[in-house]
């Protein structure tokens, strides 16, 4: 099953201090990558380059970003139906964040799960999320 990648999975996958949490990370996402699986959307990188330059500056931000861009995942643009989608969304769900409106969203127009731990996407009926 196709996933949409939350960005608390790069939190976890760059910066864990828990070795076996960051094995499991890196583990998922190889398998998500040879199955061509993993997909990201704009957002997510928007906020892993955003979260990377806040606590370790821009250079570091730069080579994540450059990482997932090259990482064999496929990276999802904000589109007019991510957008209407999300827009929807949240109308209905008004304690989820945009952001995760947006990643709901991606993950309902790609058929997909969202690899996550943020309880939100629970709220959200057709979402699937796994950990």
């Amino acid at each position: 099953m196709r996933e949409v990648l939350d960005t608390r999975f790069f939190m976890e996958y760059f910066y864990s201090s828990n070795k076996k949490t960051q094995d499991r990370m890196r583990r998922r996402l190889v398998d998500l990558i040879k199955r061509n699986e993993g997909i990201v959307p704009a957002v997510v990188l928007a906020e892993v380059v955003n979260l990377t330059c806040k606590y370790r500056g821009r250079d570091e931000a730069r080579i994540r970003y450059f990482s997932v861009l090259r990482s064999g995942l496929i990276i999802e643009p904000m589109t007019s139906e991510v957008s209407l989608e999300a827009g929807l969304m949240k109308c209905q769900h008004r304690n989820v964040p945009m952001g995760d409106c947006i990643i709901a969203s991606t993950a309902k127009l790609n058929d997909a799960g969202v690899f996550s731990d943020d309880g939100h996407f629970d709220q959200i009926k057709g979402i699937k999320r796994r950990w």
